[in-house]
């Protein structure tokens, strides 16, 4: 009974010290009590050969976490995430519309289907390279027939960032969009309306291409300014849909200033200002101007066709605000063209819209990018059954909008003008998931075609898009 007695501190210190040893397979440092060889039992030292073998194993898995960590922090990180818009739409045509253009009937597509890497190295580098795989539509370049879709692959954002450079701010390189426009450089993911307006889309405005551009924002957040020199490219985009100004060189800038911004609510209340510019040198001298009524899957209702030009010019000027659920948007464009044989061409254009959410939300805004961002809903949508067997439903956040556009590509040129009313309503199941419908009531008067004169388009399009 004795000996049994004396063994209990034996049982009880090897339990509390293989507990210890498990804790430091978990990762959880401990310092067992010190225990010196003198007069101890032959199972007391066996307990410490163990302790010191557990504590030099922890000591080793330690040392490789460190190294790992290392190496990893050594390298560029790298995110994957993309995009799925998929697009239907019906198109009600006037008598005098099919005429000059052909009967478009029901069409569909994947708008976009893009994948991106990206990430930073060092925290003072950052890169993205960003392809799309969606269709496009093999409308030949007079917009006459619809024959289809063609598979394509395209480069978007493509591009290596330096930041946080003294004076410059931050410079990038690559393939990426021109600083120019408000709606332009608001990303498709969180603009209003299916599509942007029609004097966008390389109608005026132009999009990306390859070139280096310098661009910060102020301390406070107000103020963003931009400049780069672009060199346009064959096969930046898909050729059917771009203007034919391959081979030119082009200088664009553009400044923004938030003489108001709601800091308490971070930009449910704010008035955007900017202005933009663009110098454009031709290298074969040809220009042509063409443009869609504000749907991806129509056709070409405006062309200037090619024209033999010099250089040209365009200047924007944008405004919007935010008031908690209510905002408004409008951008006005003009292009003056030097032509040898027609002298100085001017076209123009622009837009103005306004939107209200009906649950409450606001639209986004980030100001160092001097451009609207990702819409949150207060509550994200949901329908499920309850242990009661009651259903619960969350709304997620609903939209109204209505937009005004305008583009005249009429002067000197065989071109034509066009006015379009649109109607948007937009469902957002959760920030990264959006149901999208429009109505675009499209009024032409074009000069360009076999048939000219005036001619209505009416479009009833939808989308559903998610991106990750």
């Amino acid at each position: 009974m004795r000996k049994s007695l004396q063994r209990w501190p034996v049982l009880v210190l090897a339990t509390i010290i293989l507990g210890c040893g498990s804790t430091l397979v978990l990762g959880q440092p401990y310092a067992p009590p010190q225990i010196t060889a003198a007069g101890m039992h032959a199972d007391q030292q066996s307990l410490a050969d163990e302790v010191a073998q557990l504590r030099a194993w922890q000591a080793e898995v330690l040392a490789k976490e460190a190294a790992a960590k290392k190496k990893v922090a050594g390298r560029p990180t790298v995110k994957v995430g993309g995009r799925i818009m998929a697009d239907w739409a019906v198109f009600d045509q006037s008598p005098s519309n099919v005429a000059s253009y052909g009967y478009w009937g029901d069409r569909n597509e994947f708008r976009r289907a893009r994948i991106f890497l990206s990430g930073d190295a060092f925290h003072v580098i950052d890169y993205k390279l960003q392809m799309d795989f969606a269709d496009n539509p093999s409308t030949p370049t007079d917009g006459s027939i619809y024959t289809g879709a063609i598979q394509s692959t395209s480069f978007k954002d493509v591009y290596i960032t330096l930041k946080e450079l003294p004076w410059l701010g931050h410079v990038r390189v690559g393939h990426f969009k021109e600083p120019f426009g408000l709606e332009q450089l608001t990303s498709a993911k969180y603009i209003t309306f299916m599509e942007r307006s029609l004097c966008d889309e390389n109608a005026i405005v132009p999009a990306r291409n390859s070139g280096v551009m310098a661009f910060d924002c102020s301390e406070n957040e107000r103020m963003t300014w931009v400049i780069g020199a672009f060199k346009s490219e064959m096969g930046a985009e898909p050729p059917i849909r771009r203007n034919e100004f391959e081979g030119g060189t082009a200088v664009t800038m553009r400044a923004t200033f938030l003489p108001w911004y709601d800091e308490a609510t971070e930009g449910r209340g704010l008035l955007h200002t900017g202005v933009a510019y663009s110098y454009r040198d031709i290298d074969d001298h040809t220009v042509r101007f063409r443009t869609q009524p504000e749907a991806h899957l129509g056709e070409t209702i405006l062309d200037t066709r090619s024209f033999l030009a010099d250089d040209w010019q365009i200047a924007g000027a944008e405004l919007a605000m935010v008031y908690g659920p209510l905002s408004v948007q409008s951008e006005v464009f003009g292009a003056w063209v030097e032509s040898p044989v027609l002298g100085t061409v001017e076209y123009s254009g622009g837009y103005a819209y306004v939107s209200y959410f009906l649950t409450g939300e606001n639209r986004g805004y980030k100001r160092t990018a001097g451009a609207f961002d990702r819409v949150k809903p207060y509550e994200n949508f949901f329908c499920v059954r309850d242990e009661n067997c009651c259903v619960q439903r969350g709304r997620g956040a609903w939209e109204i909008a209505y937009r005004y556009s305008t583009l005249d590509l009429l002067d000197a040129r065989v071109g034509g003008r066009a006015h379009n009313h649109t109607l948007g309503l937009n469902w957002y199941l959760n920030p990264y998931t959006r149901l999208m419908f429009n109505y675009v009531n499209s009024n032409i008067n074009a000069a360009h075609r076999q048939t000219p004169g005036l001619s209505t388009i009416n479009i009833y399009q939808m989308r559903c898009q998610i991106d990750f």
